[in-house]
């Protein structure tokens, strides 16, 4: 890569259930490169200690990426790249700081329409697939009421998330999923700051859990300018494909240079 595309920051933001974590190896890849790289815990996932289910809105769980954002020089832009659940963070934080994401990548994530809930998500993903298995709910505010969260049971992730995974990296995702929160409330967004965001999607061509027809649909409802696919990946490309991945993620960059 030319020099200056080295001075690009990548926020890696990881789907529910996930962490920063997840994101060793490209962000390995990313920084042998000669990239900055900075794979976030959003509230109650990875290390962060918050409750799951005690974080209600998207608000509160991005806070950890706002604070990230408020932190900023006000020149210093990104490559906000976004996984699964986490195509909803991208889009929040879109819509607060366009002027400080030079790209927005959606890695087989969800890349809704204005107006759209987690749970709307969640039921066309059960549509799909049928049900989460051996996946468990938790209902803090009783079972008369919506779920509070969702935790990936492990012989669903080993069939819907992680079937062409490594055994090692189905393993570490065995010792480190965590219970994520169900958020209320509809994600909004504008054409004066989302639609001003570059953004592009990576398509994983054997997920499971977000089938590429599934994908697809979100690609033609809300087009981005750019869409890569990914060959042979499951719904974490990020350990079965990290090579290509990390590869997409600097074409990504050079591509900002010329913006």
């Amino acid at each position: 890569m030319a020099s200056d595309s080295r001075s690009f920051h990548f926020v890696l933001v990881h789907g529910a259930c996930f962490g920063g974590w997840c994101w060793y190896k490209v962000a390995d890849l990313l920084m042998k490169d000669g990239l900055t790289v900075s794979s976030l815990d959003m509230a109650g996932q990875g290390i962060d200690t918050t409750d799951a289910d005690q974080v209600s809105t998207l608000e509160q769980y991005n806070q950890p990426l706002t604070d990230f954002f408020n932190a900023l020089p006000s020149h210093h832009k990104v490559i906000l790249v976004g996984h699964s659940a986490g195509g909803f963070n991208l889009t929040y934080t879109m819509e607060r700081f366009p002027h400080k994401i030079a790209a927005a990548v959606f890695v087989t994530a969800l890349m809704t329409l204005s107006g759209a809930t987690a749970f709307d998500s969640l039921n066309e993903i059960l549509s799909r697939i049928g049900n989460f298995g051996d996946s468990t709910f938790s209902f803090a505010n009783g079972e008369e009421n919506k779920p509070t969260s969702l935790k990936f049971g492990k012989q669903f992730s080993q069939q819907f998330l992680l079937q062409n995974t490594p055994s090692s990296d189905i393993c570490l995702t065995d010792s480190l999923l965590k219970k994520c929160p169900l958020l209320q409330g509809a994600l909004s967004y504008t054409k004066e700051n989302y639609g001003q965001v570059l953004r592009a999607y990576v398509v994983a061509k054997e997920d499971k859990l977000l089938p590429e027809e599934f994908q697809r649909k979100m690609i033609a409802e809300n087009p981005p300018q750019m869409v890569y696919e990914i060959e042979g990946s499951d719904h974490s490309p990020f350990f079965c494909k990290p090579d290509r991945l990390a590869n997409i993620l600097l074409k990504i960059a050079t591509r900002c240079l010329c913006n």
